[in-house]
């Protein structure tokens, strides 16, 4: 008996101690939460203070110890609090915002983990670059080629930063209804997800940048400059072309030329062109400037490469380079003012278009003639001046905002690559920047290409909007009603429209060029299988064409791939009016099923060269279906069908799951 209040007195204190040291240790991981918590938030005015005066001015020690002082206080507040994980994601039923917080917690610390650890890994191979930056002293092109340099060096840092990335993106996708976060959360998840695409897209394209830019080799590169107010498939008609030579990070040459002066007609024979160029046009051989017929810019690209090697007998390309008007928009927009050689021209985002407008017309005292021969020279003139800002001035150019807009020009097609180098060639295509036309497996599937085939400008003034309406049936197919419409916002005409070159003529203006009715020729590419049904007829006379062929305005099925199944009309635009032109087609098998719930997902692709245009997508899903999940989430819903109304900047998918009854 007397041993039992022993062994109670041993047993409390046994409990107390271990108690005592339970309380310890949580005290002290307390403790160094906090510490860790609250040296990161100290952190944030010496980070604001540092990054103030841009990368330009950047103190690289400055950062570096920053940098390294974060990521260890993230690295400590993970392990400190990683036995109390997987309590906190049992914890929403805490009252207000907690309860998601608690829930999040684990991911959001996963992503500061991640993102601290990414961070440190770009920073090391990129620091050096930073010294560049801020070194005014060092010549511009040996600081371009110095910071091509830099990036090789930086391939394996690279590397490690895009596996850490890899994670950071994966933890933010496993947050959801962060609405329900507090609002400094909130907002700090919503700002970085602004960034996170042209982060991930960076950090996957950064390691082949110097690649590309000749740091294992001479490249070179075919540049094309396309019109997109004569809009064609992959973009615009060619405009101008340049032949740029690479090596280490230098330009070797860059020569730049009128498109029209490439084909050496008089020498060697040329191929007859694509039946539209010889049915709407009155071609008669497949020239350089015509290069890019097929919406499928490596195909199109390959056909300009061998157009150009043939008629310059040049040697061949490492790959090409196509861009637009608003490409160099948003370069300049980086660049800062552009001073044109020899003259007093200052070329701005603002006034670019217009001094690209004026540069093309008939210039006082010049003849038809000269004009006709001489109307690009311009083009070689605006190259040079860009290529002596980059080279000479290159401490000038904001890098962040560089980035923004090369990302923005190559979402939107305003920029598109094709290479031959097999690891960059990989990486644009899953960037999609290399304007390729992949459609999926399965699925629905819609990109429609408008070619300017009439000798104009006209698209300067025409707007584009497109309606596509699906009915999914209970076995999977689908009918598809596509309704173009057109508008022609320029001055009136005189009712008729009339192939013709008068713009070839004294005192030609660019939109003399412009305010002419648009002779589109339309190509409707859907899932293969797909089988049009009925279409709009726009007969054309061939007193009206050049070729003087008569239209008969039928719409017509064309085997142009296999993977996909295309439809195509021509029509004419008048001025300052709106044409619609309609297809009507049966889809096959586009909503598949597993376990009995549906999956429909379309595509939608934009052409190159396609201002923002609006969309409205109407799905209806078979009778009595029940919608399970739809994303992106529709305008409105009203019982079978769903509604989707937004404008088309880039490519774009919407999925939904149903079950049918």
């Amino acid at each position: 008996m007397s041993d039992k209040p022993a062994r109670n007195r041993l047993f409390l204190w046994l409990f107390l101690g271990g108690l005592a040291l339970i309380l310890g240790w949580l005290g002290l991981k307390a403790w160094r939460i906090n510490a860790a918590a609250q040296d990161l938030l100290a952190r944030q005015t010496e980070a604001e203070a540092l990054a103030a005066g841009g990368l330009n001015q950047l103190n690289p020690e400055a950062a570096e110890s920053l940098l390294l002082a974060v990521r260890r206080d993230v690295v400590i507040l993970k392990r400190e609090t990683a036995v109390f994980m997987p309590l906190l994601s049992r914890m929403g039923w805490l009252p207000g915002t907690l309860g998601p917080t608690a829930v999040a917690a684990p991911h959001l610390l996963e992503m500061a983990d991640a993102g601290t650890e990414t961070a440190v890994y770009a920073f090391r191979g990129l620091k050096p670059g930073l010294a560049l930056l801020a070194d005014e002293s060092a010549a511009g092109e040996s600081r371009l080629a110095e910071m091509v340099g830099v990036l090789a060096a930086a391939g394996p840092d690279l590397t490690a930063a895009n596996q850490s990335f890899d994670r950071l993106v994966a933890a933010r996708q496993s947050l959801t209804n962060i609405e329900a976060l507090p609002w400094r959360v909130y907002t700090l998840l919503e700002t970085g997800d602004q960034w996170l695409p042209l982060a991930q897209a960076g950090l996957k394209f950064a390691p082949h940048l110097a690649p590309l830019l000749g740091s294992d080799g001479p490249r070179r590169y075919l540049i094309i400059a396309q019109n997109e107010d004569e809009i064609r498939a992959t973009g615009g008609f060619i405009t101008g072309v340049g032949a740029l030579a690479m090596a280490d990070g230098r330009i070797q040459t860059l020569d730049f030329q009128d498109a029209t002066q490439v084909d050496n007609w008089a020498e060697k024979p040329y191929d007859d062109p694509p039946a539209p160029f010889s049915d709407f046009m009155g071609l008669a051989l497949f020239a350089f400037r015509d290069a890019n017929f097929w919406p499928d810019f490596p195909t199109s690209a390959e056909k300009a490469m061998a157009l150009y090697v043939y008629g310059q007998d040049a040697p061949p390309f490492d790959g090409v380079i196509a861009v637009d008007q608003q490409f160099l928009q948003l370069l300049i927009e980086a660049t800062g003012p552009i001073n044109v050689p020899g003259s007093d021209i200052v070329i701005t985002p603002n006034n670019l278009l217009d001094q690209l407008h004026q540069a093309w017309a008939n210039q006082e005292g010049q003849t038809v003639g000269e004009w006709v021969g001489n109307r690009k020279a311009f083009l070689s003139a605006y190259a040079s001046a860009i290529r002596t800002r980059i080279e000479t001035d290159f401490s000038a150019i904001d890098p962040i905002l560089l980035a923004q807009n090369l990302y923005e020009a190559a979402e939107t097609k305003r920029l598109q690559i094709y290479v031959y180098d097999p690891a960059l060639a990989t990486v644009l295509q899953e960037l999609g920047w290399d304007g390729r036309v992949s459609p999926p497996a399965q699925g629905d599937f819609l990109l429609v290409v408008d070619s300017n085939l009439g000798y104009s400008k006209a698209n300067f003034f025409v707007e584009r909007t497109v309606d596509y309406q699906v009915n999914l049936q209970a076995d999977g197919t689908a009918a598809a009603t596509l309704t173009l419409a057109y508008t022609h916002t320029g001055p009136p005409g005189d009712g008729r429209c009339v192939q013709d070159l008068s713009y070839y003529r004294e005192g030609v203006t660019y939109l003399d060029g412009a305010n002419k009715c648009f002779w589109n020729y339309a190509r409707v590419y859907a899932p293969a299988g797909s089988e049009l049904l009925t279409a709009s007829r726009h007969p054309i006379l061939g007193e009206s064409l050049i070729s003087g062929k008569t239209w008969p305005g039928t719409a017509v099925s064309l085997d142009e791939r296999p993977d996909l199944s295309t439809f195509a009309n021509y029509f004419v635009v008048p001025q300052a009016a709106t044409k619609t032109s309609r297809f009507q087609y049966q889809l096959p098998v586009v909503a598949t099923a597993v376990d009995g719930t549906f999956t429909y997902q379309l595509t939608l692709v934009k052409q190159a060269g396609q201002a923002t245009e609006p969309y409205t997508i109407t799905i209806s899903l078979p009778p009595g279906a029940m919608l399970r999940q739809a994303t992106p989430a529709p305008t409105r819903v009203e019982g079978v069908q769903l509604y989707f109304a937004f404008d088309l900047k880039t490519d774009t998918v919407i999925s939904l799951t149903y079950q049918q009854k």
